[in-house]
This record gives structure tokens, sequence and C-alpha cells, in this order.
């Protein structure tokens, strides 16, 4: 505790003056600009091929998911009109091909 406090004695001014004078040398701060990066003219192409991506994918999600639905309805009738067989279990433990003979 007391080596703690000796250094911090001798090493806190150095530490302290040395920040202040860092802080004092820094270039001068560059004024941000107010608007958005780019004219107003110069995003309206980005924002009409996202718009009309955006536009496309809505569309074929919707056919999409329209036509399937039927054809979904279509193959359960057909599964559900499939002839239904038992199912029995194989026994166990399984025979080997010795005890067969």
């Amino acid at each position: 505790m007391y080596h703690c406090r000796t250094a911090w004695q001798k090493l806190g001014p150095l530490a302290r003056k040395s920040a202040t004078h860092l802080s004092r040398n820094v270039g001068p701060v560059r004024t941000m600009s107010s608007g958005l990066p780019g004219g107003s003219g110069e995003n309206i192409m980005y924002v009409l091929l996202c718009g009309g991506s955006l536009a496309a994918s809505v569309f074929y999600t919707y056919k999409t998911v329209t036509s399937d639905h039927a054809r979904f309805n279509n193959r359960v009738s057909e599964i559900n009109a499939r002839p239904k067989v038992d199912w029995e279990p194989k026994p166990w433990p399984p025979k080997s091909s010795e005890e067969e003979e």
C-alpha cells in the first residue's frame, strides 16, 4: 500500500501534465456537414432500384405462396387417398441368419 501511494505521488503530476499537454496539441476539429451525402438527385437511382427490387420480391412471394397453396392441398389429398397398410414391427431381438436355417 505504501509503495502504491509513493508511486502515485511521484507519477501523478507527470501524468496530469502530459495529459493536458496532449489535449492542447490537437489540430482543429472539422465541422460535420448538415446534409446527407451526395446531392438530392444522386441517390434517386438507388432509391428506384431498391424500391423496384422490393416490389418485385413482394409480388413474387405472393404469387408463389398462392400457387403453392393449391398444389399443397392437391398433394395432401393424394396422400390421404392412398391405401394404408397396417404397420407391423419387426421382432426383437432380430434373428441371425444362422438361426433361421
